[in-house]
């Protein structure tokens, strides 16, 4: 009878340990997304998408094919560059639609490999990075209603000799990642 009893008090022990791990673990889910303790985002929630590509200034004989394309955050192109000294750049304004705040977590780039990397310089920073961070407005927040915009820009390296120069077609792509807030 007494083993009944141990038996009995050691798996009410475990159940309610596995209900407390449970619970919390849950808390800690609600918590750590930071938006009402909801864990879903509907489409009429969350909203920040490229909404503007600027006119595309090249130098020097670059050249880029078709259209810059995008998807949300993320932007394609296609680039030609012929030479030293060759460069392509444009703006991309990003707009928040929805009722989130997002915070840019990171800016992710594609289709330059390391042995390009050696000749080209392809990047995406935000513009007018003065007033990016004051007191009364932090730059890595967008708020609702709010548009940031960005700058990209692929340049050929001019210090290359004429001798040692190839030409580059690139894919290239940047996503510009944001978290909930």
């Amino acid at each position: 009878m007494k083993i009944q009893k141990r038996y009995i008090f050691l798996m009410i022990i475990i159940v309610l340990s596995v209900i407390l791990i449970w619970r919390v673990s849950s808390s800690y889910a609600y918590v750590d997304i930071g938006y009402s303790g909801k864990n879903t985002v509907s489409g009429d929630q969350w909203g920040i998408n490229i909404t503007d590509i600027g006119e595309i200034r090249t130098s020097g004989s670059a050249l880029v094919i078709g259209e810059v394309a995008s998807i949300g955050t993320t932007i394609d192109f296609n680039t030609v560059l012929l030479k030293p000294g060759d460069e392509i750049s444009f703006n991309i304004t990003v707009e928040n639609t929805s009722v989130l705040k997002g915070e840019l977590y990171a800016i992710a780039l594609s289709g330059l490999s390391n042995n390009d990397s050696e000749n080209i310089t392809y990047v995406v920073t935000p513009i007018d990075s003065s007033i990016l961070h004051t007191d009364d407005h932090d730059g890595s927040i967008i708020k609702t209603k709010d548009k940031q915009v960005f700058n990209v820009t692929v340049t050929y390296d001019s210090n290359v000799s004429l001798q040692n120069d190839k030409e580059y077609q690139l894919n290239l792509g940047a996503t510009i990642i944001y978290k909930q807030r």
